[in-house]
């Protein structure tokens, strides 16, 4: 067996049972006094544990030991000063190890987080403030990170960075303790308007006069995702409403930085496709997160079917063309949507008014990761079930298999969207949609729906959805050959006068 080192044998003998009388006295203090002992305990054991750190600093300066910094031993002598009063002086060691630029970055990590929670418990979050900037980027610490800068700029009364940090907790988990009503008692407290300077060109309400060159103030939140938060903002420059969708902060964090970049090349071809059934890309600002579009003043067909219920054949087949227009628009461009539901499908006014049309909207979203980083079907296998069903009801099979997707997986969604407009809900119970069996037949519709029709007709509207909704991807039509299809069951209904 190896003999103690120096150090290990003074460690052991001040943290050994050895007698008082064999300490060395206190300064000003009687020898045999307990305070006295135990000060000089304390001090020596400071000496030897810094000894160490300092030893270790130098040589990870010259490019030696870096394996060391976050190991076992690091970590002993850092939580000895600790356990020994020393808490500064346990905080200003892993400061030093952050500031050393030799620190490999794999140590930088746990380093920080040990010194945010060093100076959580010593109530000082103010210093550390410029570490849980950098943890908010790190997937495992960004949840507790967002939240501590949440509470900090909550105390410093600055809401609307409080409310920013509490949002990207609940995009990476809703159920975080007490942020949920946080959230609610912020918006309550400013009656559901932001009012900050989002960037240079985006300011709240409250400070459309003092914000000077902002050009677009925020009125009110519409609605949030899991991608963002889209609010009714007015655009002060043309004096017009619009709608801003800004994206999560932690989708512009790390590794999913490339998934954010993609998405918005994908807006920017959108925004060129100029078609009466795509919801108009106005303004791009990806520094800012931030997506200007028009306003969808009539709702989303989502709230249109919660609220009215299932659409009448004519009014089913209208919207489904107009749909599949605006597929064929993108499809050609080479845009692949990947989302279509009803929540994506919006109106610029009320859907049952004279003219209405149907808008797509809301174009490469899948490619943004959700908040453990996952990526298009991943993700949404990922959820926990009762979340995953709204976004697996329009799945295509070789989504759930976690292959790309194409213009063929947007027509499988299309199919399931015109069921839901005729019945009134998606073709497959709950159970089934989680079981992830898919089958021809699925689409069949309910013998009471569209009873009214000729029979042919009806047969006709059945086969269409059939052949979209075939479960082999290479079963179904293209886009154009749907979008003909679909035009031609409008028209047989409007002859019919099926409204």
């Amino acid at each position: 067996m190896s003999k103690p080192s120096a150090w290990q044998r003074l460690r052991g003998w001040l943290l050994s049972s050895r007698e008082p009388a064999a300490l060395p006295p206190g300064r000003g203090q009687g020898a045999g006094s307990p305070a006295s002992l135990l000060a000089a305990r304390r001090e020596a054991l400071r000496s030897a544990e810094e000894t160490w750190l300092q030893e270790l600093v130098s040589a990870v300066a010259d490019g030696d030991r870096l394996d060391e910094i976050a190991g076992p031993g690091f970590w002993g002598r850092v939580e000895s000063l600790w356990d020994e009063g020393q808490e500064r002086l346990a905080c200003e060691w892993l400061e030093k190890f952050l500031d050393t630029p030799a620190t490999p970055s794999s140590a930088r990590v746990p380093l920080r987080a040990r010194l945010v929670e060093y100076l959580e418990r010593r109530g000082d979050l103010v210093s550390a403030l410029p570490q849980l900037e950098a943890l908010s980027e790190v997937p495992e610490h960004a949840v507790r990170a967002h939240y501590l800068l949440g509470e900090h700029y909550r105390r410093q009364g600055d809401e609307v960075r409080a409310l920013r940090h509490y949002e990207a907790v609940l995009a990476r988990d809703v159920t975080y303790p007490n942020v949920r009503e946080r959230v609610e008692r912020l918006r309550r407290e400013r009656g559901r308007a932001t009012t900050a300077v989002l960037g240079e060109t985006i300011a709240g309400a409250d400070d459309m006069v003092s914000a000077g060159g902002a050009r677009y103030a925020l009125v009110r939140e519409l609605g949030r995702g899991a991608t963002g938060v889209v609010y009714l903002a007015r655009d002060l420059e043309l004096e017009r409403e619009v709608a801003i969708k800004l994206l999560h902060p932690h989708l512009a964090a790390g590794s999913q930085a490339g998934a954010c970049a993609r998405f918005f090349r994908e807006a920017r071809v959108s925004a060129s496709l100029r078609h009466a059934n795509i919801v108009a890309v106005l303004d791009i600002d990806e520094k800012a997160r931030r997506i200007v579009m028009e306003l969808a003043a009539g709702g989303t067909l989502r709230q249109v079917l919660r609220e009215r219920g299932p659409r009448t054949l004519r009014r089913a087949l209208e919207r489904h063309t107009q749909i599949l227009s605006a597929l064929w628009a993108s499809h050609r461009r080479g845009i692949v949507h990947r989302d279509l539901k009803p929540g994506n499908l919006m109106f610029r006014r009320d859907a049952d008014a004279p003219g209405a049309e149907i808008m797509l909207g809301d174009f490469g979203v899948a490619h943004l990761p959700d908040a453990q980083g996952a990526t298009g079907a991943r993700a949404a296998e990922a959820k926990k079930p009762a979340e995953a069903v709204g976004t697996l009801a329009y799945m295509s099979p070789e989504q759930r298999r976690g292959a790309d997707a194409d213009p063929r997986s947007d027509l499988y969604a299309a199919a399931v969207v015109l069921y839901e407009m005729l019945v009134g809900a998606p073709p497959w119970t709950r159970d089934v949609l989680l079981a992830g069996t898919r089958a021809r037949g699925d689409f069949t519709l309910p013998d009471e729906v569209a009873a009214e029709a000729p029979a042919g007709l009806r047969q006709a509207v059945q086969a269409h959805l059939h052949r979209l909704g075939e479960p082999s991807a290479d079963e179904r039509p293209d886009t154009a050959e749907a979008l003909a299809e679909a035009r031609a069951l409008r028209d047989a209904a409007m002859l019919q006068d099926l409204s």
